[in-house]
């Protein structure tokens, strides 16, 4: 903000060390008696006095008494005139960073200090800090941040926690896409490149950073591979049927069936619903697109006798699944990632995951004739702002729903 004539600066006086912005703010460089450090030492603060109250910035100037401070300047130091210099520095940056502000009268003294901290940050910032400020700021599950992690992981070990963003070019995502390829299939490659994309967009519009040429200009993201999850009913029922005598898989096996049964459920989902509660009728809004717009809010259908035999096998007091103690989520993830592999083994069945569930389900039911509308509300998904305006004039009902699942299971026997 510029100063206009009746806003103007009063003298600079070196001996006082003081800034006054008539109706804005008052600088002034002080210490303070009852903040000493120990031994009598002092730090050198920014005194910021503005519609009548006052608060104070602590520099890193620091004299070993108050008697080497005597109106506003340092004294019988032999390093004085290089502490004087800095003080100076340090008013002349605070009332520059005021002149650039806008609104300061309306701003109350912790806002304008604030303002007055915080300012310059926007430059030099590392890769680290953005990540770092990006997960704090974004609205993110548990699981969401723990995958955020793992691919931020893989990125700063090529690129390092001190590189500042400014510094990112074309030449550092090629560099990190080959890096990336001797470890990982192109899908994870894109998925990773993805992450530093978004990091470096956050950085774009908080304005951080500005770059002459995008690094990311030119390049090419890996093709996505297409991932066959579904299995067919003779599948399916092949793994309901399987005989073993190992707990661990038949309790995958188990909630395998169980995710089919109820419509392709995500574990994540299912872990949380009480079904002490929901004994006859499922009723949950997805964790996955719980802010997306949606034609129906809530997936609701009534439970098939299927799912009750193996829910009430697994249900604890509460009402939820007893499937480990500690962290659920986290460690139903290796729960399955190990299990899943021996399932398929013994049943034959290749590519076999957790997720084949929703995804075989889904397919089945699109097989059976059933309405892609009725097959989305039972899957809890999301309908695009491109979607099709039928949804503003129909609506999936619950029945729709039941007798949609009832019509997949069915066709297993």
């Amino acid at each position: 903000m510029r100063l206009s004539d009746n806003r103007k600066i009063a003298d600079f006086s070196v001996k006082h060390f003081q800034i006054i912005v008539e109706k804005m703010a008052t600088l002034n460089a002080v210490i303070v008696p009852a903040k000493a450090l120990k031994g009598g030492k002092h730090k050198v603060r920014i005194s910021v006095a503005h519609n009548g109250e006052t608060r104070y910035i602590v520099t890193n100037i620091i004299i070993d008494s108050d008697k080497e401070w005597r109106n506003g300047q340092v004294v019988k130091r032999p390093d004085a005139a290089m502490k004087n210099t800095r003080i100076r520095q340090e008013l002349q940056k605070h009332q520059q960073a005021i002149d650039e502000l806008q609104y300061v009268d309306g701003m109350t003294c912790a806002e304008l200090v604030y303002q007055l901290k915080t300012a310059g940050n926007y430059k030099h910032r590392t890769l680290a800090s953005i990540y770092e400020e990006y997960v704090a700021n974004s609205h993110c599950m548990a699981s969401t941040l723990h995958t955020y992690k793992g691919i931020w992981h893989n990125i700063s070990q090529y690129l390092g926690d001190k590189t500042l963003v400014e510094h990112i070019t074309h030449g550092s995502v090629l560099g990190l896409d080959k890096h990336l390829r001797t470890k990982m299939k192109p899908t994870s490659v894109r998925t990773n490149l993805v992450f530093l994309m978004v990091l470096l967009n956050y950085a774009k519009r908080c304005g951080y950073v500005q770059f002459r040429v995008d690094p990311f200009f030119g390049y090419e993201l890996p093709k996505m591979e297409p991932r066959q999850s579904w299995i067919s009913v003779e599948e399916v029922k092949r793994i309901r049927d399987v005989e073993t005598t190992k707990a661990n898989i038949i309790k995958c096996r188990d909630m395998f069936m169980l995710s089919y049964y109820l419509g392709g459920i995500n574990m994540t989902d299912l872990i949380d619903i009480d079904f002490n509660e929901q004994s006859d009728v499922i009723h949950y809004e997805r964790k996955k697109t719980v802010r997306c717009p949606k034609m129906n809010k809530y997936v609701e259908f009534e439970i098939p006798d299927e799912a009750k035999e193996i829910i009430n096998r697994y249900k604890g007091d509460d009402g939820r699944l007893k499937l480990s103690k500690g962290d659920r989520e986290t460690k139903m993830h290796y729960f399955f990632d190990h299990n899943m592999r021996l399932l398929s083994k013994l049943t034959g069945i290749k590519n076999l995951i957790y997720y084949s569930a929703r995804k075989s389900w889904s397919q089945h039911a699109f097989d059976l004739g059933i309405s892609t509308s009725v097959i989305d509300f039972v899957l809890g998904h999301r309908v695009d702002k491109g979607g099709t305006s039928l949804y503003s004039y129909i609506s999936v009902t619950p029945a729709m729903a039941t007798k949609a699942v009832r019509q997949v299971l069915d066709n297993l026997k």
